[in-house]
């Protein structure tokens, strides 16, 4: 978020109505009214704390936005890190039942039982997309 373009056109905003101020009191410079000068001035005021609420406003809904968005992506870590965690157990699994395997049929067993951890750490990453 670019904070100096933003505060830019918030001062910019706040500038103009001042202006504007300055050029509705000096109209009214022939008038003696001190009550139409404040009323000018009150307006002018007020105008300007709109602009600053209507800013804030828009901050605290970026900010909500922003907070969203990490969350999602403080799941996305999590379940990353849920799939990272069963792909290793699956692994470790492999490594265990290959050395239990016999020398008889170890190399269809072993065979089939990579087949099988491959499959199920497929599996896995399609859960995660």
């Amino acid at each position: 978020m670019d904070y100096s373009k933003k505060e830019n056109s918030l001062l910019n905003r706040i500038n103009k109505r001042i202006i504007k101020l300055n050029a509705d009191l000096e109209r009214m410079e022939d008038t003696e009214s001190k009550a139409k000068h404040f009323i000018e001035q009150e307006k002018a005021l007020h105008e300007i704390r709109s602009i600053i609420r209507e800013e804030k406003a828009v901050d605290k809904t970026k900010e909500k936005a922003e907070e969203a968005s990490e969350k999602a992506v403080d799941k996305l870590i999590k379940e990353q890190d849920k799939a990272v965690t069963h792909i290793v157990k699956k692994i470790d699994d492999l490594d265990k039942n290959l050395a239990n395997l016999d020398d008889d049929d170890s190399k269809v067993k072993s065979y089939l039982e990579q087949k099988k951890v491959v499959k199920d750490i497929k599996d896995i990453l399609k859960e995660f997309e």
